[in-house]
């Protein structure tokens, strides 16, 4: 206890060196463990997110392009496949099912993705809950949308309330607004953790309405005039709105179907929906989509198909698992350049408290040379040098400890509100370098905390030897 005290007031004494000193460590170790948490429990919830689907297919290109762009919602769409290949993955029999997603417009940055309603029931995460709507329901209409918790909550969005999109999955002022065509927000998410917290769900019959010509919609709406004057219906009578409404009703049933050749002329006049020219089906095709998520019915199919796929010419499949890992090997060096940066500043910062106990020693030499004609030992006096070193940068080590992880809560929103992928910024975070038994019960932050106290002690070696050393008689007399 009296060392401990000696250690205390000498450390108290040169408060402000102390302070500084184990600030300047601080600054390193808060990086170091701002650094590592960070890429943990971003690698973790990448990994989470991707084991929720087995296959993506998209465009050819870059593959994890199209595995962040149709997983995590990040990037640009590598491009778009054709909608009959999407129909030709479905009925394939190894298939369990495929969902065709469809990007193009966004709500303040916040992308819109047209899907079938089945996404909501076929689609699940890793813990094998489906993507259930907190509020209201999904969508059963075009121009109707259901919004992420994350959406929601920054848009303040509720239930009936209506918005319009713009072009583009980003948000540029330059972007053109879809004024024409505003959406219904019928349903709210609940809260995942995932990148779908951050998305706008639409049926794909919105996305081709919502694309299509603005002269087509016209001239289709002529020609269907066209075709109920040449049946014998007027330009005034309420013919035009039964026929939009019909449409409505309908849209979402054929909004992939192909545009029907005309129908063959048949007598009489109560035979109009197969008249010369009517089209049977509202024209509300998909040409295109942007990718499709697949599920397999037996693993053993997924490699086969991918490879199946890919010596195709018009799409290529991606393992989203096998994606992930690729990202963060590539990250991973940049990962390692930063906590080479930060041990350094570490290392300087520990020299830093050799540089401080040795300038004080040259004032402390009459005070040891007292304690020693006092009756202190050379052993306690080295003691007392050792460990105030020591406790200088064990007390960094805890305040950079705790400063990044502060720091990590300060980037913490902004880095979900970017992602979608939640920052827990108070958990400890593991242990990566060592044997198992000592990574399995040891928290990263205790053995950086340790770390600071034995290179603090092996800093204080030095002037601890010097001290050890001290001409008593010569320190007397001055």
């Amino acid at each position: 206890m009296q060392t401990l005290t000696v250690i205390y007031r000498n450390l108290r004494q040169r408060w402000l060196s102390t302070c500084l000193t184990a600030f300047s460590i601080a600054l390193g170790v808060a990086l170091v463990t701002a650094i590592t948490a960070l890429r943990q429990q971003t690698q973790a919830n990448f990994d989470n997110v991707a084991a929720s689907y087995e296959l993506v297919v998209g465009a050819k290109g870059s593959p994890l392009q199209l595995v962040l762009n149709t997983v995590f919602h990040l990037d640009v769409p590598v491009g778009n496949i054709p909608y009959d290949y999407y129909r030709k993955l479905k009925a394939d029999d190894r298939v369990a099912y495929a969902v065709p997603l469809a990007l193009g417009d966004n709500y303040r940055g916040f992308r819109l993705v047209g899907t079938e309603p089945e996404y909501f029931n076929l689609v699940k995460l890793r813990d094998g809950q489906p993507i259930a709507v907190a509020q209201g329901r999904p969508f059963t209409a075009d121009y109707e949308a259901v919004l992420g918790s994350v959406v929601a909550r920054e848009t303040k969005l509720s239930l009936g309330q209506t918005f319009v999109a713009r072009h583009g999955v980003e948000d540029t002022a330059a972007a053109e607004e879809h004024d024409e065509a505003p959406f219904t927000v019928v349903g709210v998410l609940r809260q995942t953790g995932t990148p779908l917290d951050r998305v706008i769900f639409i049926s794909l019959g919105s996305v081709a309405e919502i694309h299509r010509d603005p002269e087509d919609k016209g001239q289709q709406r002529q020609r269907l005039l066209d075709q109920l004057n040449a049946l014998g219906a007027t330009p005034e009578a309420p013919a035009t709105p039964a026929v939009q409404a019909d449409d409505h009703s309908h849209r979402h049933e054929h909004r992939h179907a192909h545009k029907q050749p005309p129908a063959a002329p048949q007598a009489g006049p109560d035979t109009s929906p197969a008249a010369p020219g009517l089209p049977t089906a509202p024209d509300n095709s998909l040409a295109e989509v942007t990718s499709v998520i697949v599920k397999l019915r037996s693993p053993g199919y997924l490699f086969l198909l991918q490879r199946e796929i890919n010596r195709g010419k018009e799409a290529q499949a991606a393992l989203p698992g096998i994606e992930v890992q690729k990202l963060f090997s590539i990250v991973g060096a940049v990962d390692r350049a930063f906590l080479l940066v930060s041990l350094l500043v570490v290392v300087v910062a520990a020299v830093s408290v050799l540089v401080a106990i040795y300038n004080s020693l040259a004032e402390r030499r009459r005070e040891v040379a007292v304690l020693r004609a006092l009756g202190a030992h050379r052993r306690t006096i080295f003691t007392w040098l050792l460990w105030e070193a020591a406790a200088t940068a064990a007390l960094g080590g805890v305040v950079g400890v705790l400063l990044g992880h502060a720091l990590l809560a300060a980037a913490g929103t902004t880095l979900r509100f970017l992602s979608g992928l939640p920052l827990v910024p108070w958990a400890w975070t593991r242990l990566e370098v060592g044997p198992s038994w000592l990574t399995a019960f040891i928290p990263f932050e205790v053995a950086v905390i340790a770390g600071t106290l034995v290179l603090g002690a092996l800093m204080g070696l030095l002037p601890a030897a010097l001290a050890y050393r001290t001409n008593v008689a010569r320190f007397l007399s001055e």
